[in-house]
């Protein structure tokens, strides 16, 4: 007989429910709080059963269910985390549209006994995955600030953007922006002292291009506002802090053993990045059955679409999957295709087919997991693609 443990996570205080693999309720939902106590009290509970027949469930939930996990899996316990949106339609299901606590870890429960098989367990606490997953949002939180400060530099001096070839990334820009970023600021100073602060670590900016700047200045249509000047250095004193935290995570990741003794490294074009990243989210090859799993859970599956007679000839790719595995599988295929005469000429002929960049390059990611599946399952074995 095996016993499914359905939890409801919350910040303070979880509900938990078992029933059978006859869908009998053994226990009915009881609360217990996020603490010491709490997790023993849970223990207590679990003791009653057999620990080799126990299956514990609970949403992915934040970061609330992390300490949790770390309890259950130290103490043996078999350890799965649902997505809410499964849970929720099978909720759904019932006439009924009751909602709480209770009923919630009633559901995860029934849930997990109809559909264990097909879930994937995973350790609780990759560090790793913890790792590359702050470096890809500390990525995304720079792409964000480069946003605003586009649209900060609109009101203020909208002309620069251009005058820096559309790059406000270089040291150039950021030099200018830290110091001066008004229209007024920059046509009130001498063009040596523009010069010398453009100039600081960057290379092309002589007197002749700085005059230039200082008459952009001047015909500028920019506000001056005072505001939006302490903005926008901020806006950069934050992005230098991130590339520097980038600089940091991306030296621990790439220095990491498992990282650069991996096998995925046999791919061409497979740098260190891309291989941490993709080995942090599969955690173990063993939780997933085929590399078709492994495409739906990077969300690069594509939507079905048929009803009758009727199928649709093209459909997008699903996306709910993890982004972080998503966006390396992409990034990887275009680096391979680069690298690798045999996904360049897969590549090319999707193209030839009439399928967008974008789209061939989703053909080449769903081959490149076949790649990895096949690698990761015979990592004694050789792996060659010309």
């Amino acid at each position: 007989m095996t016993y499914f443990v359905g939890i409801d996570i919350a910040k303070y205080t979880h509900y938990a429910s078992i029933i059978d693999s006859n869908g009998i309720i053994i226990e009915e939902p009881f609360p217990f709080d996020n603490s010491n106590d709490g997790f023993n009290y849970l223990l207590s509970k679990l003791n009653q059963l057999t620990l080799n027949d126990i299956v514990i469930g609970f949403e992915s939930t934040a970061h609330y269910h992390l300490n949790l996990m770390n309890f259950l899996d130290n103490n043996g316990f078999k350890t799965i985390i649902i997505n809410p949106i499964l849970t929720k339609r099978f909720r759904n299901i019932n006439i009924r549209n009751v909602k709480n606590d209770k009923v919630d870890s009633i559901n995860i429960a029934m849930y997990l006994s109809l559909n264990y098989s097909k879930l994937l367990s995973c350790s609780c606490l990759n560090d790793l995955h913890v790792l590359c997953n702050d470096l890809h949002n500390l990525k995304q939180t720079k792409s964000k600030l480069y946003i605003q400060l586009t649209a900060a530099l609109d009101v203020t001096f909208p002309e620069l953007k251009a005058y820096f070839k559309g790059n406000l990334k270089s040291v150039a820009a950021h030099n200018l922006l830290k110091e001066l970023n008004t229209p007024i600021e920059i046509s009130s100073t001498r063009i040596d002292k523009l010069v010398r602060i453009i100039s600081r670590g960057s290379k092309g900016f002589n007197r002749k291009r700085v005059e230039t700047l200082k008459q952009l200045a001047k015909e500028s249509i920019g506000i001056n506002s005072l505001s939006y000047s302490i903005k926008i250095k901020m806006i950069i004193n934050q992005i230098e802090l991130i590339e520097q935290q980038i600089l940091e995570l991306l030296d621990v990741i790439i220095n990491n053993e498992i990282v650069r003794n991996s096998v995925l490294l046999q791919i061409p074009g497979m740098g260190y990045l891309q291989a941490a990243n993709i080995i942090s989210v599969i955690d173990s090859i063993n939780r997933f059955a085929s590399a078709r799993q492994v495409l739906a859970y990077a969300g690069l599956d594509p939507i079905i679409r048929q009803s009758g007679t009727f199928l649709a000839r093209s459909t997008r790719m699903s996306k709910r999957g993890n982004t972080l595995l998503r966006y390396t599988l992409i990034w990887s295929a275009h680096n391979c295709v680069r690298n690798s005469k045999v996904l360049n000429e897969y590549y090319q002929k999707k193209r030839s087919e009439g399928k967008s960049h974008y789209n061939a390059l989703g053909h080449c990611a769903k081959k490149l997991v076949n790649y990895i599946f096949w690698i990761l399952n015979n990592p004694e074995k050789k792996f060659i693609l010309e």
